[in-house]
């Protein structure tokens, strides 16, 4: 009896640490496409992964399920994983539920005791860009997704900041890249983060509601 006792408890041991390598390796996948040094439409080459990440199969197999949950990766029925590709109307779909989404997420930050320092904290992304002629997309692109992230990170809400990570991902996988420029954006951040200073709930909601949705006007026009 004490050796069957024994076993189960390696056994569940074991499995354990299976399941935590299955979250790390997940982890790091997840923010290379998120980040996008893994492109929509690559092939995710399980040997290749597996060796650069020093894993077995198993767990990166594990990890490639979790991905597919969050509907960033895709298996192809005798081809393999490949890093997801949407369509335009997924494209949409995405705008649509990140304004609710993020648009709930600056209200609870307007409304946390430390929202002057959150709001100092999210200031930092576009500082570099305030009263500058010229803004460069690229960076700016970068400061807009990070700002993003941010804003459902800080607000420690677990289940907001899963639902919002597939549609972040498909709003930043886009192609043409931004939807409209800095100089219309810029303004509008600002007076987000504004509004989470004060301490003004409502004011930031509508604000970051308007901000996508005035996004979501401009890319239905221009790609549906």
């Amino acid at each position: 009896m004490f050796i069957i006792i024994v076993y189960k408890i390696q056994n569940l041991s074991h499995q354990i640490l299976h399941a935590d390598l299955s979250q790390k390796v997940y982890e790091i996948l997840r923010d290379k496409i998120l980040s996008g040094e893994l492109e929509p439409g690559k092939k995710l080459t399980q040997q290749k992964i597996a060796e650069y990440l020093a894993v077995s199969r198993m767990p990166l197999h594990r990890a490639f399920q979790m991905l597919e949950g969050d509907l960033l990766v895709e298996q192809k029925p005798r081809r393999g994983f490949y890093v997801r590709e949407f369509e335009t109307s997924e494209i949409l779909d995405a705008f649509e539920v990140r304004e609710l989404l993020e648009g709930l997420a600056v209200r609870k930050l307007a409304e946390h005791a430390d929202h002057k320092k959150i709001a100092d904290k999210l200031n930092v992304a576009f500082l570099p860009f305030v009263d500058q002629p010229q803004i460069s997309k690229d960076e700016y692109r970068k400061n807009d997704r990070l700002f993003h992230l941010m804003i459902m990170e800080m607000t420690e809400n677990v289940i907001l900041q899963k639902l919002n990570r597939v549609g972040h991902f498909l709003l930043h996988s886009f192609k043409p890249g931004l939807i409209r420029s800095p100089k219309e954006t810029l303004p509008e951040h600002l007076q987000i983060i504004r509004c989470i200073g004060a301490g003004d709930a409502v004011g930031a909601e509508k604000a970051m509601t308007n901000h996508i949705h005035q996004s979501t006007i401009i890319f239905k026009k221009t790609y549906l």
